[in-house]
């Protein structure tokens, strides 16, 4: 535990009225979770302002109250402090990191971020660290290792808010992990939520930017700033890694210091990668050949980042590193294929923007034999609208089927995103349903799929 005087020195807040005697339990944002001695954050949020809640975070023991508004006109009671600051987000992640004596500066960080493959890109690097006898942690959509096994992510959110992520930071350095690969989203990057405020990082890497979430920062221009924010968050003597396939890599080259560098596949490393269906995708790299059991060329191109990447950690060359891509096990949900008895081609992949479905849908065309494709799909609800219809006209153009279904809808509703989806599905040879249980939707695509479709 910490003092409430050092937590508040933490975030700039030297008060000359505040002793050394109150010991912090708890740091929270939800005031059902406060405790006694605890800091609240009054968070005005999306939905509801934290403000509302001050008094209930008081009744579980708050003792302090952090908010970017002046609360001096409510009924705060005279022993409950309570502080102003400019940027409450960016504090919260700062006084969260003093809370567990600062985990990050005691591991090696490496930071993941992208529109699409974040997730897997983790999953390989994490994997070719273990494989080189290097203790690393992971963090991400699916899965997290703090040091003690590999399990399924707890988490809602694929980059936690700051008192999960430091926990799990702390946890991390008890078990002595050397390095920690991290998946870090537009949200946790941006100056509006700052989940990774006070983390620098060994190396960067991004996979490619398109657009996603403009629901939150509203233009592509402000969601790709935000994930420059990585690169800027390097140590020095850090490395940026991505490929000529991101489109907006002159952002991110543009934010490099001096005393970082950055390394380009396709450029500074020239490779080639063959399509070679369901045999996996052949990648010629280095003077080396190698096929390998990646079913699409972003898969292969995330591994080959993964491993220039570990490359830079560890001191082993790259040569050595490529014949791994053969060993790589897949990442759960990720091209993810189902063995069945019925003679179909089953996947079950992530995709969630135009660019991926163009990635999946044109792989099972490629490999469909003249089978039929069958695809079981929805969208999330209150988020990025403006890559539906595009989702919905690729699906439209490849299948033979489409199963419309739910995709945590929130308060949205189901209809309004079908709506979206159905907006520029004008293929007359593709039926279109709408089943809103997923688990009907899906029964409804095996029932009508025949021996050699494929079903997405």
């Amino acid at each position: 535990m910490k003092t409430l005087a050092a937590l508040l020195q933490s975030i700039g807040i030297e008060d000359a009225m505040q002793d050394d005697s109150i010991l912090i339990q708890t740091i929270s944002q939800h005031s059902k979770q406060c405790k006694p001695n605890s800091v609240f954050f009054a968070f005005h949020g999306l939905r509801t302002d934290g403000i509302l809640y001050i008094q209930e975070a008081i009744e579980q023991g708050a003792v302090c109250i952090i908010s970017e508004r002046d609360l001096s006109l409510l009924p705060i009671p005279a022993h409950i402090r309570w502080y102003q600051v400019k940027k409450p987000h960016t504090a919260f992640a700062r006084m969260c990191s003093a809370f567990y004596d600062r985990p990050q500066d005691k591991l090696g960080i490496i930071g993941v971020s992208g529109t699409d493959g974040k997730s897997t890109t983790c999953d390989y690097l994490y994997q070719l660290l273990q494989k080189n006898g290097v203790k690393a942690g992971l963090l991400t959509t699916v899965s997290i290792d703090d040091g003690s096994t590999k399990v399924d992510s707890p988490y809602r959110q694929s980059t936690p808010e700051p008192d999960q992520l430091h926990a799990f930071l702390h946890r991390c350095v008890e078990n002595k992990v050397e390095k920690v690969v991290l998946e870090c989203t537009s949200h946790a990057l941006s100056s509006t939520f700052d989940r990774l405020a006070g983390i620098e990082f060994d190396a960067a890497i991004v996979t490619k930017v398109t657009s996603e979430h403009l629901e939150f920062h509203h233009s592509l221009e402000e969601y790709t700033q935000a994930k420059v924010n990585l690169v800027r968050a390097l140590k020095d003597g850090g490395l940026f890694i991505s490929s000529t396939d991101n489109a907006k890599l002159e952002y991110f080259t543009a934010a490099l210091r001096s005393t970082t560098k950055a390394l380009i596949l396709g450029k500074d490393v020239p490779f080639r990668i063959e399509f070679m269906g369901y045999q996996g995708v052949l990648v010629d790299i280095l003077g080396q050949r190698i096929q390998t059991p990646l079913l699409l060329p972003s898969l292969a191109t995330n591994a080959l980042l993964a491993i220039f990447c570990a490359s830079h950690l560890t001191g082993i060359k790259e040569e050595t590193l490529l014949p791994l891509i053969k060993t790589l096990q897949p990442v759960k949900g990720r091209m993810h294929l189902i063995e069945n008895s019925l003679g179909l081609r089953v996947i079950i992949d992530f995709a969630h923007t135009a660019d991926a479905y163009e990635g999946i849908f044109f792989f099972a065309k490629r490999t469909s034999e003249g089978g039929d494709i069958i695809a079981v799909f929805g969208c999330a609800g209150e988020r990025d609208a403006s890559k539906r219809s595009p989702m919905g006209r690729i699906a439209n153009k490849y299948c033979s089927t489409i199963i419309l279904t739910e995709e945590d809808p929130r308060r949205e509703g189901n209809q309004a995103i079908f709506s979206d989806l159905r907006f520029h599905m004008n293929n007359p040879a593709c039926t279109v349903w709408e089943i809103e249980s997923r688990r009907e939707a899906i029964r409804k695509a095996i029932s009508i799929a025949q021996s050699g479709d494929t079903l997405l």
